[in-house]
């Protein structure tokens, strides 16, 4: 081992290491370094714009306010994170990184650093949240060009899917030499896997991780991704967890099961006698009144409203009920002290820190505000009125005018995240879509 390493260091780290950070779209950002140039008292540095790029490259209007000189941070290495990179070299590895300003101190609109920070207001009232991620995604054959549509990816026979396969063990085997490498290699770099389920669309799968610590969970759904994409990218293929990658295709969501434990690791969301006991309760009722405001960070695109429709299989308001998938907000079957709250309104691509972080803040208020939910749902909760954002543009108007939101996320965050998320609004307006080329193209 590299003695420049501190003590937290596995005892091997690979010749070429990924110093990474999930951006605010929680794209993996970041540089490679040789090991052995490693200096615990030099870390590498990356611009802190890095936290203010749009989507599409740019950087937001906010870039004036939070980083007019576009300075640099420091990246310094969370060891707990670090995972070898087996679809690429054979000497390569990764590791997530806590981003410092110059003094030392946390990047306060990094999301994985303002995660910790929520986290510790969880500590100091003796609770420790536990995440059980569920993330779906397609597979499907890269676009020649940008502006081409999506197709799912065939299968080993080289025919089509058209759907209609949702938990079909069969389907999954045509897709098993790519679900082989991801369950092999998933095992090889320690993300607990727990389940491969084919889903409604073609191609289309979920991948399932254990109830864990709410950021160890978020790091590992993180590095997930990029190793699903690293897999599909080894067949040929691409893994897309875009929201709704095509009006006649099943969209792809992250659901998140939620629990509390208190300091003796007791669950204080277990079920009594079958029902919500009040922490439950009052986290839904915080859920159901302030997720609107921070609705942006689990539909955090243009694309992402695409899913809320009534005919498709994503909730359309924040409803709660018992064992119903057509709520927002779903307390699963269980035996009692599994008792948890199921989050089904956030898209696959949610970043997986920003998207934990809505989910406990805005319980944290309704625990802290003691907010009744409504009463539980025992039908179809799609008869019943939608009340979601409109769009990612009402979204940020209510995150906006949040205070208790801005209080919580602070302000840098929100000004920034607002800010990007603008940007990335208005570069999408520009675009001519096909519908437009289709219709007024050819009949206006």
């Amino acid at each position: 081992m590299n003695r420049k390493f501190d003590k937290s260091a596995p005892a091997e780290v690979a010749q070429n290491l990924e110093f990474l950070v999930a951006d605010l779209n929680g794209v993996p950002r970041g540089k490679t370094i040789t090991s052995p140039s490693f200096d615990p008292g030099n870390l590498p540095h990356l611009p802190v714009g890095i936290f203010l790029q749009c989507i599409h490259g740019k950087y937001a209007d906010a870039m004036e306010t939070y980083s007019s000189k576009d300075g640099d941070l420091l990246l310094r290495p969370d060891w707990s994170t670090y995972r070898t990179t087996p679809w690429k070299s054979k000497d390569s590895g990764q590791v997530i990184c806590e981003t410092l300003d110059k003094a030392g101190e946390p990047i306060v609109f990094d999301p994985r650093n303002l995660l910790q920070r929520l986290l510790g207001l969880y500590v100091e009232k003796g609770w420790r949240p536990l995440v059980a991620p569920e993330v779906e995604f397609y597979l499907v054959t890269p676009p020649k060009r940008g502006n081409l549509a999506l197709q799912p990816a065939p299968g080993l026979d080289q025919r089509d899917e058209f759907g209609g396969e949702a938990f079909s063990c069969d389907a999954l085997d045509k897709y098993a030499p790519f679900l082989a490498d991801v369950q092999e290699m998933c095992r090889t770099v320690d993300i607990p896997l727990q389940a491969v389920v084919h889903e409604m669309g073609p191609a289309q799968m979920e991948l399932n991780i254990p109830h864990g610590d709410a950021l160890a969970r978020a790091d590992e759904l993180f590095l997930l991704k990029r190793l699903v994409k690293g897999c599909a990218a080894r067949r040929g293929c691409l893994a897309s967890f875009m929201a709704k990658p095509s009006a006649d295709l099943p969209d792809s969501g992250l659901h998140m099961h939620l629990s509390l434990v208190d300091d003796r690791n007791a669950n204080i969301f277990a079920l009594k006698e079958g029902k919500a006991p009040k922490a439950l309760r009052h986290f839904i009722g915080g859920l159901q009144t302030h997720l609107p405001a921070a609705f942006a960070l689990v539909a955090p695109n243009v694309n992402s409203f695409k899913r809320f429709t009534r005919d498709g299989p994503a909730p359309i308001n924040l409803h709660w009920g018992y064992d119903n998938r057509s709520v927002g907000l779903r307390v699963p079957f269980s035996s009692a002290p599994n008792g948890r709250v199921e989050n089904r309104v956030a898209g696959a691509d949610a970043n997986p820190y920003l998207a934990t972080i809505a989910m406990l803040a805005c319980g944290l208020l309704g625990m802290e505000e003691n907010i009744e939910p409504s009463h539980p749902v025992k039908g179809d909760a799609y008869d019943l009125p939608a009340h979601l954002p409109e769009d990612l543009g009402d979204a940020l108007r209510r995150l906006s005018a949040h205070d208790k939101l801005k209080k919580i996320l602070s302000k840098p965050f929100v000004d920034i995240f607002v800010s990007v998320k603008r940007q990335e609004l208005q570069d999408a307006a520009q675009q001519i879509t096909p519908w437009e080329q289709s219709y007024l193209g050819s009949l206006i």
